[in-house]
């Protein structure tokens, strides 16, 4: 068997020197790519040095808004003096009325005398047996005057004087029993008694019927009669005593529309009024900064005015079922809408005559579609879409909800509030950016 043979190793230092060489400059290529680059702290102190210019430009078009706020005072006082004026001139007279409430006029009017026919059997019968207890109930109610009592049978034209004196006034209600009341109270049926009620002023007509149902108590209850059912109520969210009821159920549409109304008015003009617009854009101030320093200027007077209008209110007896915390927000919100919506109309305004006429339309129509006066809900659909745009109609029932219920400010009309303001903010920074100005 055949011996390998080793072959002596021999080591080529020239060749390894020459890859050693080649791999060098990658070992340098890599170091720089792990190598971290130094920070650039001149660019970052050139950008603070930046932001420090542009809060110095901001602060000083604030001073300058101020400036010119303080002298125009008529549009000062009507924001900051007006408002609190108004609420103390509420909380004197809207008083609540005393316990002894004042009686209502009324005459009684009763066919029951004359001839009914029992529309089954075709008798004929001439019943009256509750005529008068009922007319001794109406002169027992404190709540009820009886002017004049009228048998038809014997006045054929009892329904026409009775109505010639709720035309005049002399009287606020009509009541008439009708042929066939004390039949059906003797067979046991419910009697029936017509109402005719002066609905020319709408505050009266509950305390009118408030006023005929107390005479029909009194009726039932002296007479021994059963009635068909008894209603039972239990009253929620009422004004606990030592409250004004009326103040305190008029001032929610009272705060909404003020704040609202105060902050278009105050802005609707901080664009078209600005006559060195057009040289202000020759300076380093930017259009974004001047229209911020408008935002700034007027969203601190709104503060203050809500600030003004909360004291106010609760020194003349405001109850709210919620926190104070959300008062102030939802108060500040509605007014900030206000604010933005002013300034979109005087970023799309040329004159200031344009704007009053479009400020004039605005107001008019966010009022009328509001929902206080007429329910969103019983509108067409296509004025129900443009009503839930409109601030206030979230503005009144957020309102409502805290100092009435008790809600949270946290809910779909704040939402709301919020997304309209932003939007015509975003909006008007865009139509002031466009917009072009001659020198």
């Amino acid at each position: 068997m055949a011996k390998l043979k080793k072959k002596p190793l021999t080591l080529n230092f020239k060749k390894f020197k020459d890859k050693i060489s080649k791999i060098k400059p990658n070992f340098e290529t890599l170091k720089n790519k792990i190598s971290k680059p130094k920070p650039n702290f001149k660019k970052y102190i050139k950008n603070i040095s930046n932001l420090k210019i542009n809060a110095l430009r901001i602060l000083k078009q604030v001073i300058k808004e101020f400036r010119l706020l303080w002298t125009d005072k008529f549009n000062l006082l009507l924001a900051i003096v007006i408002p609190p004026l108004i609420i103390v001139m509420l909380g004197l007279t809207m008083t609540d009325a005393p316990s002894e409430t004042q009686s209502i006029p009324c005459m009684l009017i009763s066919y029951d005398s004359n001839t009914f026919i029992n529309p089954n059997n075709f008798t004929e019968s001439k019943l009256d047996n509750y005529t008068m207890p009922y007319v001794e109930a109406v002169n027992k109610s404190s709540m009820l005057e009886l002017v004049r009592f009228y048998n038809a049978t014997e006045e054929i034209y009892a329904m026409e004087a009775a109505r010639n004196a709720l035309i005049s006034g002399e009287i606020k209600v009509i009541l008439s029993l009708p042929v066939d009341f004390t039949e059906l109270l003797e067979w046991g049926l419910p009697g029936l008694i017509d109402c005719v009620l002066d609905a020319s002023n709408i505050q009266y007509i509950q305390q009118s019927l408030n006023s005929v149902y107390d005479s029909i108590k009194i009726f039932v209850n002296d007479n021994n009669l059963t009635p068909q059912f008894q209603l039972q109520g239990f009253e929620e969210f009422t004004i606990p005593e030592g409250y004004s009821n009326n103040f305190n159920s008029s001032i929610v549409m009272a705060l909404s529309f003020m704040v609202f109304g105060i902050a278009l008015v105050l802005s609707i003009l901080v664009i078209v009024q600005e006559k060195p617009i057009a040289r202000l854009l020759l300076t380093p101030v930017k259009r974004s900064e001047i229209l911020l320093s408008k935002y700034i200027t007027y969203t601190l007077v709104l503060v203050l005015q809500v600030s003004l209008l909360v004291i106010s209110g609760l020194s003349m007896g405001l109850y709210i079922a919620g926190t104070l915390t959300d008062l102030f927000i939802a108060l500040f919100m509605i007014g900030f809408s206000g604010l933005t919506m002013g300034v979109f109309i005087s970023s799309q305004s040329k004159t200031k005559t344009q704007a009053n006429q479009l400020f004039l339309a605005v107001f008019l129509v966010a009022v009328l579609l509001s929902g206080i006066f007429i329910p969103i809900e019983n509108m067409p659909l296509y004025l129900q879409v443009i009503a839930y745009i409109l601030p206030l109609s979230h503005g009144d029932p957020l309102l409502r909800g805290i100092i009435q219920k008790g809600q949270s400010i946290l809910g779909l009309h704040f939402i709301w509030l919020l997304v309209i303001s932003i939007v015509l903010v975003i909006i008007s920074f865009v139509i002031f950016k466009r917009r072009k100005y001659e020198v």
